[in-house]
Formats: structure tokens, C-alpha cells, sequence
């Protein structure tokens, strides 16, 4: 009885160390999405035709959740504005065969929280720097937004160290995607599916040890 307790409290020690890691040490945030296309112009034809109504975007997107607060008005305690300047902070996000990422050596990277903004709240995230298409093609900004017009989603402008899950509670939820080149432009919208938080590696080996050991315990006990 005693060596059983022994491995039921290795393993409760084993998670809890792996719960408060992704918590208190939580630094660089990785967030997956998967998306659906829901609206695409591109006059020019510019994608070449290979994107199309219900084609999946996949991606992720990376900020620095010890990130200070940029909001120019410091008494404004209802938006957020979390701005990124270096690599690996930013966006890559893939449809068609095509890479529409933010530019490494250039980055220009913000995630802005608007928590009762306007009666709202607003979960944004957003590239402005990102690599050309190809010579000729470039892609002006990548963004999603979500908005909550109940203004529950939020209760604070704070930099999350969480997906902004569950989707059902945003209204409004809508991934952009737009550039052009010479004589024209494309723009592509999609609605986010799925987001999920990426765990960090320290996290994942931890958890894999507490499920080590529980299996263990269980082979023991039984």
C-alpha cells in the first residue's frame, strides 16, 4: 500500500511540475489553426487558381507572452497592444502550396486585446511584414480577428498565455489574407476551425513522465 501511494503522489507531483511550467514559465506562446476559405477575389490571378472556396489553411502563429503593453495611452486600460520586432515571433500559414508567413528579417508582428473596447472585446493578431509569393506577387498583411460583441470573452487587456478558445463565444471570427502586384490585388478571407495552444517541449516531457509513471503504477497495482 505504501509503495503504491508512493507512485500516486510521484505521479501528482510529476503533472502538477508540468501544469506550472506551461503556466508560470510560459514565455514563447505558439498557437496551430486550421481554417476554412469562405471568400476569395483575385482578378489578376495572382494564386494561380489554386486556392478555392472551402480549401483548408493550416499554420501557426508565435509571440512573446512576457511582452510589455505598446498602447501609446496609458490610461486606457481596455486595449492591449503587444508589439513584436524580432524573430520567431510572427505567422506562417499555408494553402494551395502556397507560404503567406511574416518576414524573419524584418519582423513587424502585433497581438492587440480589446477588452470592453467599445463594447466589445477583441482578440487580434496581425503581420505586417511578410515574404513575397514571388518576385512579383507580395502579401501585404495576415491577420485574424475574432470579436465578441457580449463583451464576456475578456476580463482584462492582458497578452494571453491561452489559445482564444472556445471559438463559439466570438460572433465574429476572420482570417485575412491580401497583396497583389502590378495592376491588381487578391484578397483572401476563411474562418478559423480550430485553434489550439502548441505546448513547449520542457511541458510535453513532463507530461510524458507523469504518464509514464501512472502507467507504471497501474501495471503495479493491478
Amino acid at each position: 500500500m505504501k509503495l503504491r501511494n508512493k507512485h500516486i503522489i510521484t505521479v501528482f507531483f510529476v503533472f502538477s511540475a508540468a501544469f506550472f511550467t506551461s503556466n508560470a514559465k510560459a514565455e514563447l506562446i505558439e498557437i496551430q489553426l486550421t481554417a476554412t476559405v469562405n471568400y476569395l477575389r483575385d482578378d489578376k490571378n495572382f494564386l494561380q487558381g489554386k486556392i478555392h472556396l472551402n480549401d483548408t489553411i493550416t499554420g501557426s502563429y508565435i509571440y512573446e507572452s512576457t511582452t510589455g503593453d505598446t498602447n501609446p495611452d496609458p490610461t486606457d486600460t481596455t486595449v492591449g497592444d503587444y508589439w513584436h520586432d524580432i524573430t520567431p515571433a510572427g505567422i506562417s500559414l499555408s494553402t494551395g502550396g502556397f507560404e503567406f508567413k511574416t518576414d524573419t528579417a524584418n519582423v513587424n508582428f502585433l497581438v492587440s486585446i480589446g477588452n470592453n473596447h467599445s463594447g466589445r472585446d477583441v482578440y487580434l493578431v496581425r503581420s505586417y511584414n511578410n515574404l513575397p509569393l514571388s518576385g512579383s506577387v507580395g502579401v501585404g498583411g495576415i491577420s485574424w480577428q475574432l470579436d465578441d460583441y457580449t463583451a464576456t470573452a475578456f476580463s482584462s487587456d492582458a497578452l494571453p498565455v491561452t489559445a482564444p478558445i472556445p471559438l463559439s463565444q466570438w460572433q465574429s471570427n476572420d482570417l485575412m489574407i491580401d497583396g497583389g502586384g502590378i495592376g491588381g490585388s487578391y484578397i483572401i478571407h476563411a474562418e478559423v476551425t480550430s485553434a489550439q495552444l502548441v505546448p513547449e517541449p520542457a511541458t510535453l516531457l513532463l507530461i510524458s513522465l507523469g504518464a509514464l509513471m501512472l502507467k507504471k503504477s497501474r501495471r503495479f497495482t493491478s
